[in-house]
């Protein structure tokens, strides 16, 4: 635990402090007093003396900041007051210290009670209760959805936002257009470190404030109205030990069952579901949870087997990690997921990752195409349902156009687009079934079946590579002749022209719906 001079300069304000020490923000992990019989330097502290005596003893000032009591005339040479900070008080040095040592004896007090509190689990209200008597100030904890959480309960407050904030237990409609109509919603949502604001229309006080994220959005607002102290480096670095404290309570909340709500999660299940959200709506909200409006997003959709949830809030911690920029909540028993694209050329990373993650959790996931504006979310989230649907019902892969096998346990809405169109309508499903060309793969399967032969699949691989060769040759470890040869058999086999787009067409789409049989 240390201090930093900020903090004591502003404690003895009324001494008159005047500071030669270039790095205020310098700290210490205590004070002692500079007497004659000692010897050895101790950098770490803050040396408390007389002036005159700090004079006669310039090897102080070399590697220790000093703390000096005026009692004699200032040097006409300023460099012989490097490191100090001059005091003018009537107190003589013994009782200066006393005063210094008090101060540090509060803080670390202070430190000490709330790193208590936080060992056994203490709350962000009991952190506050610890703070009240120390910093004085009226503060305020408010989460994502601008209800509070935690204030300073045995201090008063005049400030009518403040005091509407703690009477309502929320800021209501007409506080949030305030702060819309002053831009602080942007503010806040690039907000990164702790922020002053002098006294305004908002408010009749000046603010310390913080803004905490996770995952990219507004999570909780700490707010320090400055109505006893003033806002200064020192108050400062205050309030940043308190915050330091808190970020704990905050980080066990996140990660415990994420007891806090976040701005996004009702927006995002609420656009998912019918509602009637207009444009202007999602837009506002949107803006406010961090969400760009436009841009190139998939939406994904992921299940597991696991009935007790445990599985889904560990992956959706997990997914946060891995995906910073998406946004992802859980409904139920489905974690969904909006993942802002920054190009598409990033889409087999992220699929890579996606099945990563759903194999290690034994889940599977469903994603949507690509889409441009929040207000397609709820096509993009039928169609991630959809693509979930399919693969949780035990798609054979390698028969999926413009899926790979490495994919098991992710599918695209694009790679289940002909299934779903030919499928679609189970009453429908037999007369697809016994067109000719799935008469045709019957054909083939019939004949791997006899002769220990992978007719059915090297034809998928040759349709699906466009007819190329090399390529089908390089993914099924054959020559590039014999393919050429087998795929001729194939089409005296099945009595089709593959040159005809046609046919291709309804093979490739006979294949989405195909179930080999046991060879």
């Amino acid at each position: 635990m240390e201090l930093t001079l900020n903090i004591l300069l502003d404690d003895l304000a009324y001494c008159n402090p005047v500071c030669y020490i270039k790095n205020r923000s310098r700290t210490f992990k205590g004070v002692r007093l500079l007497s004659p019989d000692i010897i050895e330097k101790d950098p770490d502290r803050l040396i408390v003396t007389r002036l005159s005596m700090a004079l006669a003893n310039p090897m102080y000032t070399e590697d220790c900041c000093v703390a000096a009591v005026i009692d004699t005339a200032l040097p006409k040479d300023s460099s012989l007051l490097r490191n100090m900070v001059l005091f003018d008080t009537e107190m003589n040095a013994v009782d200066f210290f006393m005063i210094v040592q008090g101060i540090f004896e509060k803080y670390f007090e202070w430190c000490n009670n709330m790193d208590q509190c936080l060992i056994k689990h203490g709350s962000i209200q009991d952190i506050l209760d610890l703070t009240e008597p120390v910093i004085g100030n009226y503060i305020t904890i408010s989460d994502s959805a601008f209800s509070l959480v935690a204030y300073t309960q045995n201090l008063s407050c005049d400030d009518p936002i403040t005091n509407g904030l703690v009477q309502r237990g929320y800021h209501d409609q007409e506080a949030i257009n305030v702060f819309a109509r002053n831009n602080l919603m942007d503010f806040w949502r690039d907000a990164v470190d702790i922020y002053v604001r002098p006294a305004d229309s908002i408010t009749g006080y000046p603010i310390l404030a913080k803004v905490i994220h996770y995952n990219n959005s507004y999570y909780s607002h700490v707010v320090m109205l400055c109505t006893k102290r003033l806002p200064g480096p020192g108050l400062k670095d205050l309030f940043k030990m308190l915050i330091d404290r808190l970020m704990v309570c905050f980080e066990r909340q996140w990660i415990e069952n994420n007891q806090m709500p976040h701005v996004y999660d009702s927006l995002l299940l609420e656009m998912l579901e019918p509602n009637d959200l207009t444009l202007e709506t999602i837009n506002a909200r949107a803006k406010n949870a961090g969400i760009p409006v436009k841009g190139n997003f998939r939406l994904i959709k992921v299940s597991t087997d696991d009935s007790t949830g445990i599985m889904l809030q560990r992956l959706c911690q997990e997914l946060s990690t891995k995906l910073p920029q998406s946004r992802v909540t859980l409904s139920k028993d489905i974690l969904v997921a909006l993942i802002p694209m920054k190009n598409s050329a990033g889409i087999m990373q992220l699929l890579e990752n996606l099945q990563d993650v759903m194999e290690k959790y034994h889940s599977c996931c469903g994603m949507s195409d690509p889409f441009t504006t929040l207000s397609d979310i709820k096509l993009a989230g039928e169609q991630a349902e959809i693509a979930l649907r399919c693969i949780s019902a035990g798609t054979k892969q390698q028969f999926a156009i413009g899926s790979r096998n490495s994919f098991s346990r992710v599918r695209t809405f694009g790679s289940c687009y002909p299934r779903f169109v030919i499928a679609g309508k189970p009453e429908n499903a037999h007369i697809a079934r016994n067109s000719m060309a799935s008469k045709a793969l019957d054909t083939l399967c019939e004949y791997d079946s006899k002769h220990g032969t992978n007719n059915l699949e090297l034809l998928f691989v040759y349709l699906t590579n466009e007819r190329r060769a090399s390529d089908t040759a390089q993914i099924m470890h054959m020559h590039r002749n014999n393919v050429i040869y087998r795929i001729g058999k194939i089409s005296e086999m099945i009595g089709m022209d593959l040159n005809e787009s046609g046919t291709r067409f309804r093979l490739l789409m006979a294949y989405e719906i195909y179930t080999p049989k046991e060879q």
